[in-house]
């Protein structure tokens, strides 16, 4: 019999007026996006030290702003996503970006602008363009050498009809001209963290314009979002938008309620008006992953727009609240389920400036009432209409139930309880089934007792057939917040067709897959592990799938067989140490994952099953993989920080394998075999100190992508020749016995990534000029190079040359000059003493590091004004002219004993600088011309002893250092042309007095607003690193540095704006 709840709810359905199926219209297109990112992945390949690129902190910033992007990883051909999901994808987008870039002119790229221009023309979809690294007018007119050659293919293919190519030239031509972006710059180092480089600059650009142009549409929440309105409107009231008061709002109710959803609608509504602001997504689980410390990072980088802020010494709170107390913030704590969580995020109003908000999402209210929190609102169920409307909307794509199913529809709804999540997760499981499959699922909802989630949510599971049950089981206990891709391979393996597998789970509603990870509703991954947990209860042992350390102790604790188990996955190492009997695995014949940590063994391993595909152990304790294990499938095999001598001995077929990581294993002294190994993709062998010897057949893996050796510091030769047309990044950092490369065979043009810093080469073979894909070519602190080969101008594509330290390095090849792509170069610290005269042709170098050479390379690098000079190598004759490098943003010239006259006094011909680093020089005067640097930001003068004077600087310069410039008697007081919008700082040594501990305060003629943001601005970098603590009274505007560790003398600084 039925509840006396139930009977009520079923009154209220039952009292609906008649359905008006008459106006029962399909749901309007689907708008899933606000932004289609349409790039080519091969030109924005991660950076190898920062994990990296223009596309990944674009759509970084993008998303942090709340704004959804639709974005594929990888070209197609490298495993991207099909052509009909993008082209579906920009159908279901508000607006495009477009990213033309060097290798854009892909047939795919080509289907995308083809799409994105007849959605501006039907539908008018905002378009925005980037040039990166492309002159526009070639994009407009399919000229520049890589368009060409893609539009002569295209042209020539008889697969592609020439109207279709008249079309894409067009929807170039078209969308080439709208209004955009052009970056011409890569990524600059600079001293400064806060001084951002163009890039990151054009990112925030960027990002601001999209939002501001989007706005109406990401503040307007989704029609089809049942209920929200009033429920938004309570939240509203007491959050209270405008006022200047700090506010805590905590959101709680029941798991599967609505409580992220509310939020991240509320933070897409109104984070336009805060000054920082971060989503932190599902607290709970991301701490036991990830830890305080990256949390705590997240959080400053986003709400600041900033990179690389690292946490010191565990202080992650303090740093929180140094850095966003002066700033208006919004801040989201998302599904926090302990105190010391927000204690440690956000502690107290006075972590964060005025006007700031911070909403904290729970299941627990009193941990809200224990952090006194005291506006609070609980999300309520929805009532019978909005759960109806929501049914239906996944059911049916309509906002009311077909006709046929009214009755079942209501029925499903009231038996469902009133969670959004339960009623979406069903509609979507019933949609286009039978009345038949309705009925059945009505009489398992009828049996569930007090509305319990996990089983209504079960009903769901019970729909799917017995391939789609396996690939969600394996999707709840392994696979969360794990790349798609990866899942997507693991499981074909097992013989699913996971692709279909996949979509399917989405449609359901029971996956998703944002930003090509798996991801689910945490209450969706209990239900699917509580399915597997029930088949044996009392028995893991029995269970199919493992993946709580308890569980893993107690199944394989047992001396009965564990045939049973199929997968273990032991992510955390922070759970303590688990002891197995090595013997327990010979039972598990049927173990098809593996991947635990922090475990010892009992005795030696000799069995492990070959049914497995994937194998991640780390910190393996045996000596090597047992004899008898051949795992034919196996696609994955990382044992990082083992104790392994050898993987095998001979031979072995493993056809399907694809990544090999033996990371910091101390003990393995070789490499086997791989010619059994033709599909190997990644093989990661860095930190193996005693590997001496590399197997011939690792020189010709055809498919290797990745090759890292850094710090296999044994390693003295690469005893073949390489030929390894697939490979991207090959890393041989800091092998420092490594004393010579090897010749380059064939076709290696997809290499663009070679890290030699730190070995002891003496030559390069004159075979790297094959390499005409690389990019970056990396030789810091070689200080056994002699010299570099002529070759090396073949290197077409090379953007960034790195010769830091390389002290025996007397000479550059004249062919430099032939590699009109470079835009970075570094010769720091090298005994280079004549700067070759070909240096004039790079008139896209960007960054041009010096550090430490001598006056002669500077007096060849800058010669007299238009004198001549002839090039016996390369048979020229060079005008010398400043103006070729044009394109240069950054010169540091620092520590060349400079003297006056020696700095060119035409640098009006540097019209792109922005960093000018002269610091360590012997000059008293600078030229007149830093004036005319229009684009000056930044300039370093520190420790210019004899400096005795600056000049007028131009507007746009931001920060000045000139500390222990002794001899500086004056310097122009510009903080009246500063302007309004704009902040800066100036750093200038003064004497001291002779009082040892006076402190002087000086009048700084400055409004407090601006001394307010200067001020701040510095102190973000400098107080970490200072023994000073730094009190600021903005009212009467003075200084008062009280000392934690002050030397004996120390000069004061003196402040002022530029």
């Amino acid at each position: 019999m039925a509840s006396s709840a139930i009977m009520k709810r079923r009154d209220s359905i039952t009292s609906l007026s008649s359905p008006p199926y008459s106006i029962s219209l399909p749901l309007p297109p689907l708008r899933r996006y606000d932004v289609f990112l349409s790039h080519r992945a091969k030109d924005h390949r991660a950076n190898n030290d920062t994990g990296r690129s223009f596309i990944s902190d674009l759509h970084e910033a993008l998303t942090s702003q709340g704004i959804v992007v639709f974005i594929d990883k990888e070209d197609e051909e490298d495993g991207g996503k099909p052509l009909t999901e993008k082209m579906k994808a920009v159908d279901e987008s508000r607006s495009s970006i477009v990213v033309f870039s060097e290798n854009y002119g892909s047939w795919v790229c080509m289907k995308e602008i083809r799409k994105i221009r007849m959605c501006q023309k039907l539908r008018d979809q905002l378009v925005l363009p980037i040039f990166y690294k492309v002159d526009p007018g070639d994009v407009r007119k399919q000229e520049g050498e890589s368009l060409v050659k893609f539009f002569n293919e295209h042209e020539a293919n008889p697969n592609i009809s020439i109207e279709e190519v008249k079309k894409w030239r067009k929807s170039m031509n078209k969308v080439g001209n709208l209004s955009g972006w052009h970056l011409q710059d890569s990524q600059l180092n600079i001293t400064f963290k806060q001084f951002c480089s163009s890039e990151e600059g054009a990112i925030k650009e960027i990002v601001n314009h999209v939002f501001n142009k989007l706005r109406p549409d990401l503040f307007r929440y989704d029609d089809k979002l049942v209920g929200i309105s009033q429920r938004l409107h309570q939240i509203n009231m007491l959050l209270g938008i405008g006022l200047d008061d700090i506010r805590f709002v905590g959101i709680w109710g029941m798991g599967g309620i609505g409580k992220t959803t509310l939020a991240r609608i509320i933070y897409r509504s109104v984070s336009h008006l805060f000054d920082g602001c971060y989503f932190l997504d599902n607290v709970k689980e991301a701490l036991k992953k990830q830890g305080i410390a990256s949390l705590q990072e997240k959080l400053l980088t986003g709400a600041l727009m900033k990179r690389n802020i690292d946490i010191p010494n565990a202080d992650g709170a303090t740093l929180i609240k140094r850095r966003i107390s002066n700033i208006k913030a919004l801040i989201i704590l998302d599904d926090v389920d302990h105190l010391s969580q927000l204690q440690q995020l956000a502690g107290s109003s006075d972590w964060f400036g005025s006007g700031s908000r911070i909403i904290v999402t729970t299941r627990n209210e009193h941990l809200l009432v224990s952090h006194g929190i005291e506006k609070r609102y609980k999300v309520e169920g929805l009532n019978v209409e909005e759960a109806l409307q929501l049914f239906s909307q996944k059911a049916f794509g309509t906002n009311y139930p077909k006709k046929d199913y009214f009755d079942l529809s209501i029925q499903v709804v009231e038996y469902s309880g009133d969670l959004p999540l339960a009623i979406e997760v069903l509609g979507s499981s019933l949609r286009d089934k039978s009345r038949e499959v309705w009925k059945n699922a009505v009489e398992k909802l009828k049996e569930i007792r007090d509305k319990k989630i996990l089983e209504i949510l079960r009903v769901s599971y019970d729909l799917l057939d017995k391939s789609e049950k396996e690939i969600f089981l394996d999707l709840a206990c392994f696979f969360k917040k794990k790349s798609k891709k990866q899942a997507i391979e693991v499981l074909q393996s097992f013989g699913f067709q996971a692709i279909i597998g996949l979509e399917i789970l989405e449609e359901r509603s029971l996956i998703t897959t944002p930003h090509e990870k798996i991801q689910m509703h945490d209450l969706i991954q209990e239900m699917g592990q509580e399915v597997v947990r029930r088949m044996f209860p009392n028995n893991p042992e029995k269970r199919t799938r493992l993946w709580l350390r308890e569980d893993v102790n107690l199944a394989l604790s047992h001396d009965q067989g564990a045939e049973a188990i199929e997968g273990i996955v032991m992510d955390s190492s922070e759970e303590g140490e688990s002891h197995l009997n090595a013997k327990v695995f010979s039972t598990m014949t049927n173990l098809r994952i593996l991947k635990i940590n922090n475990v010892s063994l009992c005795g030696e391993l000799d069995y492990l099953s070959d049914q497995l595909r994937f194998l991640s152990w780390h910190g393996y304790p045996s000596k090597y993989l047992p004899p008898n294990f051949h795992p034919k499938s196996i696609l994955e095999l990382e044992l990082p920080n083992s104790f392994i001598h050898y993987l095998w001995k001979g031979s072995k077929r493993l056809d399907r394998l694809k990544t090999v990581n033996l990371s910091d294993s101390q003990f393995i002294s070789k490499t086997p075999d791989f010619s059994g190994v033709p599909n190997l993709e990644r093989l990661i062998l860095s930190g193996c100190v005693r590997l001496t010897k590399l197997h011939q057949s690792l020189g010709s893996l055809k498919r290797l992508i990745q090759l890292d050796l850094k710090n296999c510091k044994a390693l003295k030769a690469i005893p073949f020749s390489i030929s390894l047309e697939s490979l991207i990044v090959l890393s041989l950092s800091n092998c420092s016995s490594l004393k010579n490369f090897p010749n380059i065979v064939g076709n290696m043009k997809n290499l663009t990534e070679l890290h030699l810093d730190g070995t002891s080469i003496q030559e390069l073979h004159p075979s790297i000029g094959h390499l005409t894909g690389l990019v970056l070519l990396n030789l810091e602190n070689c200080t056994n190079l002699l010299e570099l080969p002529n070759t090396i101008g073949s290197l077409i594509c090379l953007k960034t040359l790195t010769l830091h330290g390389c002290s025996k390095l007397t000479r550059i090849p004249e062919s430099l000059g032939f590699i009109a792509s470079l835009e970075k170069l570094d010769v720091t610290n090298t005994c280079i003493n004549q700067a070759p005269l070909s240096l004039q042709l790079l008139t896209n170098l960007e960054i041009l590091d010096c550090r430490g050479l001598s006056r002669k390379f500077i007096h060849s690098l800058f010669p007299s004004w238009n004198s001549s000079s002839y090039s016996s190598q390369l048979g020229l004759k060079f005008t010398y002219c400043l103006s070729s490098f044009c394109s240069m943003k950054k010169l540091n010239l620092s520590d060349c004993s400079l003297k006056d006259g020696d700095i060119p006094d035409n640098l009006q011909s540097l019209p792109s600088l922005e960093i000018l680093d002269l610091s360590g020089n012997s000059f008293s005067f600078l030229p007149k011309s830093v004036e005319h640097l229009v684009n000056l930001r930044t300039l370093y003068l520190v420790n210019c002893k004899r400096l005795q004077e600056l000049p007028k600087l131009p507007l746009s310069v931001r920060s000045v250092e000139a500390r222990d410039c002794v001899s500086l008697k004056e310097y122009y007081n510009q903080e009246k042309q500063m302007p309004s919008s704009s902040t800066g700082m100036a750093v200038i040594s003064c004497p001291i007095t002779d009082e040892e501990h006076n402190f002087k305060i000086d009048r700084v003629n400055l409004s407090s607003i601006h001394l307010r943001t200067m001020v701040q601005r510095y102190i973000e970098v400098h107080t970490l690193s200072l023994s000073l603590y730094i009190f600021l009274n903005f009212e009467n505007i003075y200084f008062h540095f009280i000392a934690r560790k002050l030397p004996f003398r120390f000069r004061l600084f003196h402040l002022c704006a530029i």
